[in-house]
């Protein structure tokens, strides 16, 4: 029978996660560039899995290009030369960075499996990850990363599967090694309330108040008196701990301070970012005592913490969720695509994201023209490699057609979403939006069967052919013209990442002479390319795409979506960043000290007469 305590767990975190839902998916209705982007489909591409998003991608050397270097109307995302601004687009409407307003961040999927880990020392099992074994649903959302907090959308299955994945966690949890330090394991309200503490403090992120520990300390009680053990006590309230807002969401203080005038975070608010950041967890024992002593705030002390928890293996977290959800290599649906073939995607783009920031200490830029990749036999094969023996193995690939840069990974090429030949609109939008941090509008009603007839017309035409017609039609070239002209470079690629060959299966040539559409420029103002290694340069170089990647790593730091003080931000973020040696570790830094990422903006305090949002 569950436990009468159980119910009200569940209860409670259901009525979080749902009062939420309604919040969340307002703020995503209001995300300039949150829907749909438009495309020659509104249906998501073939062997996407359920949660893809409709008319998305599936989930879609030496230092050149400074970020930072970009004036505003340009970081902006200035309107494009031939009519309209995508959504998003237009010069920043601020002139100066005054901070957001705090949000709920629900941890993703991978900070809650962190989380556990760190502090309980128990790894959750494949079938807790799953959703389709009533494992944690997938994180949602539709821009770059999964986890950014303004487009999460919570579902019952939420509350279900916290549930239960806390009941199967806590079976496995040590408690005695849990408790060791505390020098008391009777079932008594003193040892109890000393285990809740010391718990209780890790995962909430901060101490407990008062009511925190007086209610889970009846769950403690209520455990010994079903005659339960102290192990036993402490795995009861370990579930309801597991299952509380205050671990499953990382919420700010949004109502202290002045409301609309920025306030710097709380000690306490800002290890938990800073944790949330670099370690896609909780903080430790030594960043939680920096907060309680109020020293973390102090400048010198901050970048003292920055360093030790960038020093830790646990640090490769960040990097490894970041390009998970840059590349969408794990949801690769070209033809004849397997799980397995996912997995070694992802492993391989990862492996070698990691290598280059990690090992060989390279920089955001660099990455556009590296020709080292971190390989296994699947990719090798991808490749057109011979490669001895299994695992992963670092390789040059500079001797390959057309492997310059990360993105020219198969496991890049293929989280763009295409089933067989690429497609150009596509490819286009996907790095449309990793490249300038920017979207396209959706496509306007009275085009749509216009789009259909287009799409028959042509139907039998390369992707440059169908180019080639867009571009002399005005009502489609306005908008294509913004994105479409960054796919034409990988038109020798098809879905998987293979190269095919100057030629397609007919015959016909697949040129590589095109132009990288920057914002506010027309295509005879744009950086221009003969070959693929040329364009990556550009992109290596090009200050707006720099500036562009900065604003990511704000993004993924914050957990908000890029927003026009972003933009402005990315400048000084990407100034500081080359300063500091253009190293992963000058990045991290640079996004720490930023205002974004250590202030909030409080709003009014709920009162009778100010109630706040009504349902």
């Amino acid at each position: 029978m569950t436990k009468p305590w159980i119910r009200v767990a569940v209860a409670l975190s259901g009525a979080v996660l749902s009062g939420c839902t309604a919040e969340l998916e307002s703020a995503n209705s209001a995300i300039p560039g949150g829907g749909a982007s438009g495309g020659e489909s509104g249906m998501a591409p073939p062997g996407a899995p359920p949660n893809t998003p409709p008319g998305a991608p599936p989930s879609s050397g030496g230092t050149g290009g400074a970020p930072g270097a970009v004036p505003p109307a340009v970081s902006g995302g200035a309107p494009s030369s031939a009519g309209a601004p995508p959504s998003g687009a237009g010069a920043p409407t601020t002139t100066a960075v005054t901070g957001r307003v705090g949000l709920a961040a629900r941890i993703s999927k991978v900070e809650y499996a962190n989380s556990v880990a760190d502090v309980l020392g128990t790894t959750l099992t494949a079938a807790e990850l799953d959703a389709t074994t009533g494992g944690i649903p997938d994180d949602a959302g539709d821009g770059v990363f999964k986890h950014i907090a303004d487009k999460q959308t919570s579902i019952e299955q939420h509350a279900l599967s916290y549930f239960q994945v806390a009941e199967g966690v806590v079976k496995r949890v040590d408690v005695a090694a849990l408790t060791k330090s505390l020098g008391c394991s009777q079932a008594t309200a003193e040892c109890g309330g000393k285990a809740i503490a010391a718990l209780g403090r890790r995962l909430y992120r901060r101490p407990l108040t008062q009511r925190e520990s007086d209610a889970m300390l009846a769950v403690f009680n209520a455990a010994v008196a079903e005659q339960l053990d102290f192990a036993g006590a402490m795995r009861w309230t370990l579930q309801a701990l597991l299952q509380s807002p205050q671990f499953l969401f990382r919420m700010d203080e949004e109502t202290r301070g002045t409301a609309g005038q920025a306030r710097d975070l709380t000690p306490q608010e800002l290890a938990a970012r800073l944790a949330s950041f670099i370690w896609v967890s909780v903080p430790d024992e030594a960043l939680l005592a920096r907060a309680e002593d109020g020293s973390l705030t102090q400048p010198d002390v901050l970048e003292s913490e920055v360093q030790r928890l960038l020093a830790d293996p646990k640090a490769q977290r960040l990097t490894r969720a970041f390009v998970a959800d840059f590349s969408r290599a794990r949801y690769a649906s070209f033809e004849g695509v397997t799980d397995a073939d996912r997995l070694a995607l992802d492993e391989s783009i990862a492996a070698t994201f990691q290598d280059h920031l990690w090992t060989q200490k390279g920089s955001i830029a660099s990455l556009f023209t590296t020709t080292r990749f971190v390989v296994n036999p699947r990719v090798a094969e991808l490749l057109g490699m011979q490669m001895p023996g299994s695992g992963l193995m670092p390789v040059d690939v500079g001797q390959l057609p057309q492997r310059v840069g990360l993105l020219a990974h198969p496991g890049m090429i293929a989280g763009m979403g295409d089933r067989g030949t690429g497609s150009f609109v596509n490819r286009g939008k996907y790095l449309m939006e990793r490249l300038l941090c920017r979207n396209p509008g959706a496509v306007p009603a009275g085009l749509l069967t216009e789009l259909e007839t287009f799409n028959s017309n042509t139907t039998g035409f390369n992707e440059h052919e169908r180019a080639a017609v867009r571009k002399t039609r005005a009502e489609c070239w306005g908008c294509h013209t913004q994105f479409e002209p960054f796919a034409f470079g990988f038109s020798r690629f098809d879905g998987a990442g293979r190269y095919v060959g100057e030629q397609d299966a007919a015959g016909k040539p697949l040129p590589l002479d095109g132009w990288v559409p920057l914002p506010g420029k027309a295509e005879a103002a744009s950086p221009k390319y003969t070959d693929f290694a040329s364009y990556m340069q550009i992109l290596a170089d090009e200050p707006v795409i720099q500036t562009c990647m900065t604003e990511h790593f704000i993004a993924f730091a914050t957990a908000r979506t890029s927003d026009d003080q972003a933009k402005l931000e990315a400048e000084r973020v990407g100034e500081k960043y080359l300063a500091g040696g253009s190293t992963l570790g000058a990045m991290v830094s640079a996004v720490v000290q930023s205002q974004l990422f250590r202030t909030i903006v409080p709003l009014p305090a709920v009162s009778a007469e100010n109630p706040g949002p009504q349902p």
